[in-house]
């Protein structure tokens, strides 16, 4: 039993240095900055294999890539989660907190706080772009933010008023762990495996949703047990009650 425990984590290390050497090769190529399929969740998967691996060239990498990003945010750039701001300072907020790096979230998300907050009158915005705004909110009361009394006072009121004039209970705004379903593991090494020996790649996208970097997550999750970091994709993994970070 050790001995295939073993073989099989032999297998997931081939398959993530494999994954990782054709991110470095083609993540730069991106054309979005998005959490969901563009550049941010890239640096997720790298920040956390340098910490797995203990080399910093990973590190590197994804700190050229959030380099990359800042220089792409414009005034037109959107504040969904999935591939906006939202998303984007979502993740920061995630990286911060757990130590893969240090920095003040509040010097560094000002900017996102303000567009996200503020930029747009509430009421007129999507269930949708409502939900987002709260995912991001959720975020950054997490912590000890200097902006965490703002957010509770003026922000969550505004949102949780018009979640209820939607029929939308505010339960549904928080962040849930999740679980990967039995057998998804050993079915995505295979995948990989099977990718991997043919040089295909062609029908994989490079980001974290439906991509290799989440394929990759995944199985380092099966490695290390850290599954942490699908807090932060709310709506696109399977959910579990075991812990969940709420706005309210």
């Amino acid at each position: 039993m050790n001995m295939e425990m073993n073989v099989n984590k032999q297998n997931i290390n081939l398959i993530l240095q494999r994954i990782a050497n054709i991110l470095l090769l083609h993540g730069g190529f991106l054309s979005n900055s998005g959490l969901y399929t563009g550049e941010m969740g890239l640096v997720l998967f790298f920040t956390r294999y340098a910490r797995f691996t203990q080399n910093e060239l990973y590190l590197d990498y994804a700190f050229d890539l959030m380099g990359k990003i800042q220089s792409n945010i414009h005034q037109d750039s959107p504040i969904n989660y999935r591939q906006g701001l939202a998303g984007i300072g979502s993740a920061i907020e995630y990286l911060v907190q757990n130590g893969y790096f240090e920095a003040d979230t509040d010097e560094i998300l000002a900017d996102f706080d303000r567009r996200i907050f503020f930029t747009y009158n509430l009421s007129y915005l999507t269930v949708d772009e409502i939900m987002d705004i709260g995912y991001y909110a959720a975020w950054r009361t997490s912590a000890n933010s200097s902006q965490k009394a703002m957010i509770q006072q003026i922000i969550l009121p505004q949102i949780e008023k018009i979640l209820h004039n939607h029929a939308v209970h505010p339960v549904r705004m928080q962040l849930h762990r999740k679980t990967v379903p039995a057998g998804w593991i050993e079915q995505t090494n295979r995948q990989c495996l099977e990718q991997i020996s043919r040089n295909d790649f062609s029908g994989k996208a490079p980001g974290v949703h439906n991509g290799l970097a989440g394929w990759a997550m995944s199985l380092l999750t099966e490695l290390d047990g850290d599954d942490s970091w699908t807090l932060l994709f709310p709506n696109d993994l399977i959910s579990s009650t075991n812990e969940s970070l709420s706005v309210s």
